[in-house]
């Protein structure tokens, strides 16, 4: 899909949510009503006295008098929305309960903020990074995550139970403290089967869990993107722009994208240059040692990936959990 369908395809997800919005503060009016009655008598009057005042205002040619309505319209009503705070609060609700609730309060799942021209509000912008990216293969959420995070598969034997703690904390710290991380970087290696994807994918969801944007994809999915903007044959292509601009980039599976001419070594020192120029955060899982990484991508690329000023190094070893 291109953008332009990405976006097409989300605002109207968006619509949806706002018409479960409505459907839920609708169901808490009837909960509500239901124990208190009173309470939709008020809001039914609440509805009509705007247009009941504006009737007898245009009637009346005094100024003063029309002011004088327009001020006992206000504070009708405020004593309406008062009454029913307090018929909520007597009901055992929340004095807040009838309003609609959002799942982004700044752009009331509209998508969008700001005045004409409105752009893209960040919780979208987030959302249409991943719909680019993710292509459907990697780990649900729901089932990688910290929560879920379970070292007894290892086995004890060599430390690698404790290897595995000890790198589970200090990705829960990184993931905990972002963006005010100690080291910007996190680089997992090891062999398959060690939990470095496990990891990855569990910051990943700490951190958009906290709120925070941010964009996880497949080493091959990010060769793809370097292809596109290699061949240059779309001009309102970006995708290779959104990783270089992501705040947070977690690349799994370094490593086992394709090694293409003028393309992958290049375009992977150019993503890693560009984002430690910019202060931004990556986080990389590999089965790579650092002498692979070397040997593959070179050393300026190794330098980028390698540099301890920057990265915190977690290297993974035992054996291979899978198969457990």
């Amino acid at each position: 899909m291109t953008r332009a369908e990405h976006v097409k395809a989300l605002l109207a997800e968006y619509a949806q949510q706002r018409a479960q919005n409505e459907r839920d503060q609708q169901a808490r009016l009837d909960a509500a009503v239901a124990r208190r009655p009173e309470i939709g008598q008020l809001r039914e009057e609440s509805a009509g006295l705007a247009f009941v005042a504006m009737r007898r205002i245009l009637g009346e040619p005094d100024v003063a008098k029309r002011q004088a309505m327009a001020q006992e319209v206000k504070d009708r009503g405020r004593a309406i929305n008062a009454r029913i705070r307090q018929l909520l609060v007597e009901a055992g609700m929340a004095p807040d309960e009838l309003e609609l609730r959002y799942r982004c309060p700044v752009c009331r799942d509209t998508g969008y903020v700001g005045e004409a021209p409105a752009r893209f509000c960040e919780c979208f912008e987030r959302q249409l990074r991943l719909r680019q990216h993710e292509d459907g293969s990697m780990a649900g959420l729901g089932e990688q995550n910290f929560e879920r995070f379970d070292a007894t598969v290892a086995p004890e034997a060599d430390g690698q139970r404790d290897q595995l703690v000890k790198a589970r904390g200090l990705c829960e710290r990184y993931a905990d403290s972002y963006p005010d991380t100690e080291f910007r970087n996190l680089l997992l290696t090891g062999e398959g089967g060690l939990g470095k994807t496990f990891l990855l994918n569990c910051v990943f969801e700490r951190v958009t869990a906290r709120g925070f944007s941010a964009v996880r994809i497949t080493a091959f999915r990010m060769f793809e993107a370097m292809r596109q903007q290699h061949i240059g044959n779309d001009e309102k292509y970006d995708g290779f722009s959104n990783l270089i601009d992501a705040k947070l980039l977690l690349i799994d599976d370094l490593g086992t994208e394709p090694m293409m001419r003028n393309i992958t070594i290049e375009y992977l020192f150019t993503l890693l240059n560009e984002r430690i120029a910019a202060k931004r955060h990556t986080v990389i899982a590999t089965n790579l040692t650092p002498a692979q990484l070397k040997e593959r991508y070179g050393e300026r690329v190794a330098s980028r990936l390698l540099d301890r000023s920057l990265c915190a190094a977690i290297q993974l070893k035992g054996k291979d959990l899978r198969r457990q």
